[in-house]
């Protein structure tokens, strides 16, 4: 384990503002608030007194072998302390986009005197391609963490954090990422920003973007919600594309662009099943947009042995057969990430050990579900995937309603997003999470914010096509909707198996 050692400070802090300031980041989905039991860190000697969070998210074993919550720990004198294992996790490299005819480019790089980094900042993680001057498709891929996770899973802790004195830490972070990030395909660290050496594409989403550029967040978490600058516009050596609004983002703009949807006659209906839950339904003539507070159940985050897709990760699981689990890489279990979310709380409803709501079978309710050693999937998990899955639904329905048309009348689902590239259709039905007479029309994409950096890369002449998708389409305000607020409630219980 890595071992670090800490002075204490004269005003207090944190274990987990301590090493922040020293440049380690763990891990803190719930933004340091003591629920998540993500950054753990172990005392070699002299541990402090758990604190009361501590005992309801650390075992008795954990606390006695020197185990504590670095938010809810505080110092008096110099130590050592040991980081969790999976507390600098790595992002598997995955598909950045399925490139079909219907996919909008070229493919042929224009020549120009510097190669170009298309990047996606996604709130969990941060994926680039690398395009040199007359390149062919595929592009090399490269994926990562966003460390900004140490201050919370979601925008709104990101935000409450850049707000409350930590926007130049956030700023410094994802620009120590982007660094790595070209690192990883073999940009120098010196040159990552230099505008003579290399040209960047931004997606992702509003809130990323802000804190990207160093903007001011607090107009983000206070109605009417204004953003400082979302449209199309340089910054550095980076072009930022453009977004909709504060919660859809450039990275959903660039999901339609990627998927021809501005360009079809018939109606179609993209899904980033990430944090936020955004979605868009229309064609050419007409689109609505929403986004959903879905939380990061569906990325591993708020679930009790959640993890990013990392090797060793649960990813497919089959209750009854011989091997019940399905890892990534095929290695020994250290935690679950979104697939495996979805696919163990499908497999305990078809086995009847959770209800349609949501209760888990006593057998399971104090401890949890067993997935492998000392990993569990609680009852509280359960209840994360139904919040997740209902705002989901919901929002789907409510797009539906404000359209005028029902579910026959859309002609294909993308399902977007890491998750989405890697869900299971039929299991994510069983659950509620997709409309079941959708299933046939529905086929994952992968990381379509990352294909529209990419086309912007290869065709710099989409800027105008860019700006007019985000303009003109429409956002439909899910917490000022009735209709929501009823499917929500209903949409939270399980469909009968």
């Amino acid at each position: 384990m890595k071992q670090i050692k800490i002075q204490p400070e004269n005003e207090p802090r944190t274990l987990l503002q301590l090493l922040q300031a020293q440049g380690v980041f763990l891990s803190a989905a719930c933004g340091g608030r003591g629920t998540c039991g993500k950054c753990k860190v172990r005392f070699a000697e002299g541990a402090p007194e758990p604190s009361g969070p501590d005992l309801a998210r650390l075992s008795a074993d954990e606390i006695r072998s020197g185990w504590r919550l670095a938010c809810r720990t505080y110092i008096t004198k110099p130590c050592v302390i040991e980081l969790d294992p999976q507390a600098e996790e790595a992002i598997a490299v995955g598909t950045a986009f399925r490139k079909t005819a219907e996919t909008a480019g070229s493919g042929t790089v224009p020549e120009t005197a510097v190669p170009v980094l298309a990047v996606d900042i996604g709130t969990t993680t941060l994926a680039a391609a690398l395009i040199y001057p007359g390149a062919q498709p595929p592009y090399p891929v490269a994926t990562s963490v966003n460390h900004q996770r140490s201050f919370g899973s979601d925008v709104i802790s990101r935000i409450d954090a850049s707000n409350k004195g930590n926007r130049e830490a956030l700023q410094t972070l994802i620009l120590q990422d982007l660094e790595a990030l070209g690192a990883q395909l073999g940009i120098p660290e010196q040159d990552i920003f230099d505008p003579e050496k290399i040209r960047l594409i931004i997606s992702g989403n509003s809130t990323m973007q802000h804190l990207l550029q160093g903007l001011s967040c607090e107009s983000l978490g206070v109605a009417p919600y204004t953003p400082v600058d979302i449209s199309l516009h340089p910054w550095r050596n980076m072009t930022l594309l453009p977004g909709i609004s504060t919660f859809v983002g450039a990275d959903i703009v660039s999901g339609v662009i990627a998927c021809d949807m501005d360009r079809k006659d018939d109606i179609c209906l993209l899904i980033d099943l990430g944090t936020n839950g955004e979605m868009v339904l229309g064609n050419r003539s007409r689109m609505l947009c929403a986004s959903t507070a879905a939380g990061p159940a569906f990325e591993g985050g708020n679930i009790s042995c959640g993890t990013a897709g990392i090797p060793g990760a649960i990813c497919a699981a089959e209750i009854g057969a011989a091997d019940p689990i399905r890892t990534i890489g095929d290695l020994p279990p250290v935690g679950i990430c979104g697939s495996g979310v979805l696919e163990v709380t499908y497999e305990l409803l078809r086995c009847g050990l959770i209800d349609e709501t949501g209760l888990l079978d006593d057998d399971y309710f104090d401890e949890g579900y067993p997935l492998g050693e000392g990993l569990f999937f609680t009852a509280k998990d359960v209840r994360e995937v139904q919040l997740a899955k209902s705002a989901i639904a919901s929002g789907i329905q409510v797009l539906l309603h404000e359209y005028g048309i029902g579910s026959d009348d859309v002609s294909r689902v993308y399902l977007a997003g890491g998750f989405g590239e890697k869900v299971n259709i039929r299991k994510a039905v069983g659950i509620g999470l997709l409309p079941e007479d959708l299933a046939d029309r529905t086929r994952p994409v992968g990381n379509s914010s990352l294909a529209g950096a990419v086309l912007f890369s290869e065709q710099p002449d989409l800027a105008a096509r860019f700006a007019q998708a985000a303009s003109g389409i429409r956002e439909v305000s899910l917490t000022e909707t009735p209709l929501f607020s009823e499917l929500y409630m209903d949409n939270m219980f399980f469909p009968e198996q």
